[in-house]
């Protein structure tokens, strides 16, 4: 079953600059790029036509393709990507970082970690040393390893090593079902979430679309990577959805853009951002799956941190 490895990158500022309020599509646009320029060997325009592009760690970790072998094949017309990243979530102005300041951010990985993790950090290592943004530079100082025994160090920029034996959490373990009786939960839009259906943004997030974009998110995830149908009856969980209050809330729409290198044009990444309360006669059993959301992100673009919630359990839905 899928295994999720959370990481946290620390570096320290070395040139000072200035990054967008909300840097996460800036940090994954300079971090493809310097990852493409690293291992590319053909170096084709699109990855599409590359026979290398089932094998290419770029392309496995980035553009990831289904092979013609896969069981969804057919249904993943473009596989999601095997990771998303963790970014503060937007101030309220563009960001500054002067010599000396701390650079943190984290990313959770659930796809061949232990062979993409050395490319992963040397990616980043030039990302920052060539900057991002206007004018930032860092170094990286080391890569940690997160999980609920603790922290491990995988990798430091004094010993120059990294372990690729690596602390993770399984699906299963992120899905273990609750026994206790939930009636109501707040569910924190940490950063933009920007979830579609059917071509429509939806604004504000319902319960009804939480359920839906979470499992259509989770579906996508175990066919591309598990080869398998998920663990829960969406089908169900979206019309129960359906049933659910929302009786407070605070969402507010924040209009983002970012510059596509590709289409050489500016493109909207706006998404929600707050929190919304939900209340229903039992909640628990969409509990597994929203927790599932606070590990791989929910809606679109979590690969540039977008979509990152929290779920809390209200104290007086506990027994």
């Amino acid at each position: 079953m899928l295994r999720f490895v959370r990481l946290r990158f620390e570096a320290e500022v070395t040139g000072e600059g200035t990054l967008p309020r909300f840097f996460g599509p800036t940090l994954r646009g300079a971090l493809g790029l310097t990852f493409r320029k690293m291992v590319c060997v053909t170096h084709l325009d699109d990855c599409s036509p590359c026979i290398l592009r089932f094998q290419c760690p770029y392309a496995r970790f980035f553009e990831p393709f289904a092979p013609p072998d896969h069981p969804f094949s057919k249904r993943l017309v473009q596989m999601p990507r095997p990771f998303v990243l963790q970014v503060p979530p937007p101030s309220n102005s563009p960001v500054s970082f002067q010599v000396g300041d701390a650079f943190v951010f984290g990313m959770t990985v659930w796809h061949q970690v232990e062979n993409l993790l050395p490319y992963i950090i040397v990616a980043v290592q030039r990302t920052l040393a060539n900057g991002i943004g206007k004018g930032l530079r860092a170094s990286l100082v080391r890569v940690v390893a997160e999980s609920s025994e603790g922290e491990k160090e995988v990798f430091s920029a004094k010993e120059g090593i990294i372990l690729t034996s690596l602390p993770s959490v399984s699906a299963e373990e992120v899905l273990a079902f609750p026994t206790e009786k939930v009636s109501q939960l707040i569910v924190h839009f940490v950063t933009p979430t920007r979830i579609d259906l059917s071509g429509k943004l939806q604004n504000p997030v319902t319960f009804s679309a939480l359920v839906k974009g979470a499992n259509e998110r989770g579906r996508a995830l175990f066919w591309a990577y598990e080869g398998t149908e998920p663990p829960w009856d969406g089908k169900a969980l979206v019309e129960a959805a359906g049933k659910v209050e929302m009786t407070d809330s605070q969402q507010v729409w924040l209009d983002l853009r970012r510059f596509s290198r590709r289409q050489q044009e500016e493109l909207k990444v706006g998404g929600v951002v707050g929190w919304a309360k939900f209340e229903g006669e039992d909640l628990s059993p969409f509990l597994p799956l929203l927790r599932l959301m606070e590990w791989v992100h929910v809606g679109k673009l979590g690969t540039m941190g977008l979509g990152q919630i929290a779920v809390e359990i209200c104290d007086d839905s506990l027994p």
